[in-house]
């Protein structure tokens, strides 16, 4: 679980990083779903990172973070509006959709005691990837996006998708720097367990 004092703090870390990219479409998104976006987990099970209310902005900060390093280690061209969108941005579609939630909280014991599980997914909604339901919730508030901005989003989710394959060999650096991101940030939060 996280703490007050540091969800708060996520919050308008988020919220600051958000309004830098001056978004008219960003903007409204987070009016309408801010307070869906701030309790939103990362993941259904207490073995994966970000399994508690708030671990989605976490762990996107900690992607935005990591995606910063990576392109100033490797000295890539790649404008920061662009790290800064697709890393707080990437995993959005967690969120639900418009009026329902996509985790929702696991009601069954054996679930959560045997597997760990906290959460599941909201069998109300219709299925699609975090990838596609991200896309959607973005195009819904028009917010806008480049070309390697919107692939890096597509690609997050990994090329072990098939619907992913078709773009294995061809990323751009910006995909491949969110990717590598997310892997890390994922292994560094699931340090933190105990």
């Amino acid at each position: 679980m996280i703490e007050f004092d540091v969800l708060k703090n996520n919050w308008e870390t988020f919220g600051k990083l958000c309004n830098r990219l001056s978004d008219h479409g960003l903007s409204t998104l987070l009016e309408t779903l801010d307070e869906r976006i701030l309790m939103c987990p990362a993941s259904p099970r207490e073995s994966q990172y970000g399994a508690y209310a708030g671990g989605m902005v976490e762990h996107s900060l900690e992607v935005t973070k990591v995606m910063r390093d990576l392109v100033q280690v490797y000295a890539l061209s790649i404008p920061v509006n662009s790290i800064i969108k697709v890393g707080l941005l990437h995993d959005l579609g967690k969120v639900g959709d418009l009026d329902r939630d996509y985790f929702v909280e696991q009601t069954s014991d054996w679930h959560r005691d045997k597997l760990g599980q906290v959460y599941k997914f909201n069998e109300e909604l219709n299925k699609m990837s975090v990838s596609h339901r991200t896309l959607y919730l973005l195009q819904h508030f028009g917010v806008t996006l480049t070309n390697d901005e919107w692939l890096a989003i597509q690609l997050a989710q990994g090329s072990h998708f098939e619907e992913n394959r078709f773009y294995v060999g061809h990323e751009s650096g910006l995909a491949l720097v969110l990717q590598q991101a997310k892997q890390r940030a994922t292994h560094t939060d699931l340090t933190h367990i105990s």
